[in-house]
């Protein structure tokens, strides 16, 4: 297959693309803010909302196939075979027209998404986003900790509509706080963006440009913050994220002397967030509550060596040992929350698992087209993964490495089906990317 990237190490400003970098600004906020909008502010559009990035992604992919931007054999593929899985959900499977546009459309208007954002950035676009991005941690991981204080009714606890609770009890009725997101699962994507950004500022910020910097001080207020969001978010996944791009930027260290004497930086900024945060006492009901959660998930799953590998390694093979899903699968978008709605049940009424990914996507296409569609998105983490490599050792570029962590824990099994989870997955995409296209040859200021 042809090289997903654009490769142009020349930065200037592309005036005809300002309009474009706006549309992702948008697709950006929606995708942080479009939960409060359902929860909070406008309940009863609650529905409406769910795809109110769809407009903007279409309008980005449409700017991409005028443009000539999206010949990658990639998409190309991904198009065919999920228009080949539509047409057969409508002859032979759950024959829903709506059920299966609304999976249809997840591979031919967001997944090209990804390639577009990547080609309409420059490098002082994305340090932007990323500066937004890691501001609005500190406000977010303030309103987690509300959230987690509050009892369930109350009102930054409400659930999409203005209905019930976003979260669910774990221990002692403590809940997962979702944060502004719909669900808890939008805010660990989110957190899984903040992590690798994070370590990347903490390591390069002197380095960047004056005007690309984050001071010092909102620096180590952001590291509090994302220590503190570890046990408040009562998350395994938040917690094996961050073990993740820890061991990213450990690699990185070791490349490179200049920034091995960084990282000596990073730990120290660590520490004294750590030591401050056990001063005040901040977070220890809820660093006591994740670990009787993680304890206790850990017992019920066989311990930790069965968490990661029934969590990451058995999701592949359960992917494929369910003797019962017809060869043309089930149909397309069956296993998305709206499909299973549609059609009168949930993500586990149609004889598989749609929680899992790699489950959902051969339950509803098949083993054969799911194997390909699977293959595309790993593929295309790999191939990012190796450009990162590339750029790492020889152009000394840090930031397309720490990207790529966040690109292969959210783009080859990040859920889809779900428009938040998949909106992060196509930015983080589309950012890796993006900052792999903008490398520029020599070590210098961005």
């Amino acid at each position: 297959m042809n090289n997903i990237l654009i490769h142009n190490s020349n930065n200037r400003i592309y005036t005809p693309y300002k309009f474009y970098r706006n549309v992702v600004w948008a697709y950006l906020l929606l995708l942080i803010f479009e939960g409060a909008l359902r929860k909070w502010f406008l309940p009863g559009l609650a529905t409406p909302l769910l795809i109110i990035r769809d407009p903007l992604a279409a309008y980005l992919t449409y700017i991409g196939i005028s443009r000539g931007w999206l010949k990658s054999n990639y998409i190309i593929v991904m198009f065919i075979v999920s228009t080949l899985s539509l047409l057969i959900s409508l002859v032979l499977g759950h024959q829903n027209l709506m059920v299966g546009l609304f999976g249809w459309r997840i591979y031919t208007i967001h997944f090209p998404t990804m390639f577009v954002i990547a080609r309409v950035l420059t490098r002082n676009d994305l340090l932007k986003m990323i500066r937004f991005i890691l501001y609005v941690s500190i406000p977010m991981t303030i309103l987690i900790v509300i959230q987690f204080y509050s009892p369930p009714s109350a009102w930054v606890n409400r659930g999409i509509g203005g209905e019930g609770t976003a979260g669910f009890a774990t221990i002692e009725s403590y809940s997962r706080p979702p944060g502004t997101f719909s669900f808890t699962a939008g805010y660990v994507c989110f957190q899984a963006i903040v992590g690798c950004l994070l370590l990347y500022y903490l390591i390069m910020n002197k380095q960047l440009s004056e005007k690309n910097r984050i001071p010092n001080l909102l620096l180590l207020v952001m590291t509090g913050c994302y220590l503190l969001s570890i046990p408040i978010s009562i998350s395994r996944t938040h917690f094996f994220q961050t073990c993740v791009f820890l061991l990213f930027l450990g690699f990185a260290t070791m490349q490179k002397q200049e920034l091995k004497l960084k990282y000596l930086k990073f730990i120290f900024i660590v520490f004294i967030s750590f030591v401050i945060l056990i001063i005040s006492g901040v977070g220890e009901e809820g660093l006591d509550v994740f670990i009787k959660r993680f304890e206790g998930a850990n017992k019920a799953e066989g311990g930790i060596d069965n968490v990661l590998g029934g969590r990451y390694l058995g999701a592949f093979f359960r992917a494929f040992n369910n003797l019962d899903i017809p060869m043309l699968g089930y149909g397309i978008g069956l296993g998305t929350n709206v499909g299973a709605h549609l059609m009168g049940g949930n993500m586990y009424s149609f004889g598989f698992n749609a929680e899992e990914e790699w489950s959902r996507i051969t339950g509803e296409c098949g083993i054969l087209l799911g194997l390909i569609i699977i293959s595309i998105r790993t593929f295309v983490s790999l191939d990012c993964f190796s450009q990162a490599y590339k750029r790492l050792i020889y152009r000394f570029d840090l930031l397309p490495w720490m990207l790529s962590a966040g690109m292969l824990l959210l783009v080859p099994q990040g859920q889809w089906s779900i428009p938040t989870n998949l909106g992060f997955c196509i930015l983080s995409g589309g950012f890796t990317m993006a900052a792999i296209r903008t490398t520029k040859k020599r070590k210098q200021k961005h």
